[in-house]
């Protein structure tokens, strides 16, 4: 039996791919990915929004239960100027994002601590509150979004109001 060989023949299997063809995926990939990019930035502000939001509401109801269970008034400091907010038994405050910032407060005691302005709410052990509402302004990349967080004097309930 013989065997033949080759040597040197022009014939040959492509296996892989080109400089120029990896190239051309890289740059589909790369413009893929500048369509979509805006559109993920805009979903995380708007999951920053609903986040404060729910922080404000969360905070409302931890002070409103807070008097409950102690027995005692509790309060909750709304800072203006500076996008936070805290309840005052807890050592934790709550900024907004850069994004956002507070507009109107109603109701509430102002009060002007060394020079940085805050707004107080009263809860009671009743389960009663000062009342008022807080609006929340945030400008993202799908415009300015206003909410309006209205605190309810008898019960100590939120509702959340869209304004725009």
């Amino acid at each position: 039996m013989s065997s033949r060989r080759r040597h040197g023949g022009t014939s040959r299997q492509q296996a892989g791919l080109t400089l120029v063809e990896l190239i051309v995926v890289l740059v589909i990939i790369a413009a893929g990915s500048l369509l979509v990019l805006p559109s993920i930035q805009a979903g995380a502000q708007q999951r920053e929004v609903r986040l404060s939001v729910q922080r404000f509401v969360s905070a409302v109801r931890a002070s409103s239960s807070g008097a409950i269970k102690t027995r005692r008034p509790t309060t909750m400091s709304v800072w203006p100027d500076d996008g936070a907010f805290a309840v005052d038994s807890q050592d934790k405050t709550v900024m907004l994002p850069e994004f956002g910032a507070f507009n109107e407060i109603e109701g509430g005691l102002y009060l002007d601590d060394e020079g940085r302005d805050r707004v107080v709410f009263e809860f009671y052990p009743t389960g009663g509150c000062s009342g008022g509402a807080v609006e929340m302004e945030f400008d993202t990349r799908n415009g300015r979004q206003s909410y309006v967080l209205s605190m309810n004097p008898l019960l100590s309930t939120v509702s959340v109001e869209e304004s725009r």
